[in-house]
């Protein structure tokens, strides 16, 4: 009888440490994509236009609506900031401070994996794919579009979590 307890007991503290772990994940945003993010510039290619020096990105939000704040430093030319918020419903949504797409869409076939419909003046101009690892330290960007030049381009970024300062 006292194994049957033991195991019940061990059980319940299981689920309960379960539990806790998904309110924590829930506080802290709870989604993959939420964090920030460096540009790891060595294991990424840009094919069709400038490469990039360095790259963050700032994803916040919860509950369906998240807001990314994005930097890049390329290899020549001006510094690049845009920004967007947006909710995983493939509603497009205006993406301020960026010359080369004015609107977007989210879609997020799973978790970890999120389409980007990149659009200027209604326009489709490109697409993104974006996805998390499974250990979340990892996030890829494969991007295929029409610059501003009428040139196709081709991108492949690999960003890692940015560690947090404290």
């Amino acid at each position: 009888m006292k194994k049957g307890i033991r195991g019940r007991v061990l059980i319940g503290v299981a689920a309960l440490c379960l539990v806790a772990s998904a309110a924590a994940a829930a506080s802290k945003g709870g989604h993959a994509f939420v964090g920030e993010w460096d540009l790891d510039v060595a294991k990424s290619t840009v094919n069709g236009q400038a490469a990039f020096k360095s790259g963050h990105v700032s994803i916040t939000g919860a509950k369906g609506v998240y807001k990314s704040v994005v930097d890049f430093v390329p290899a020549s030319g001006p510094a690049i900031h845009y920004e967007h918020s947006f909710s995983f419903d493939g509603s497009s949504s205006p993406v301020t401070g960026s010359t080369y797409f004015d609107s977007a869409t989210m879609l997020e076939p799973d978790r970890n994996t999120a389409i980007r419909t990149e659009r200027r003046g209604g326009k489709v101009v490109g697409s993104t794919t974006i996805e998390v690892s499974k250990d979340g330290k990892v996030l890829s960007s494969s991007s295929k579009g029409t610059g501003l030049d009428g040139k196709p381009f081709v991108r492949a970024l690999t960003w890692t979590r940015a560690k947090t300062k404290k």
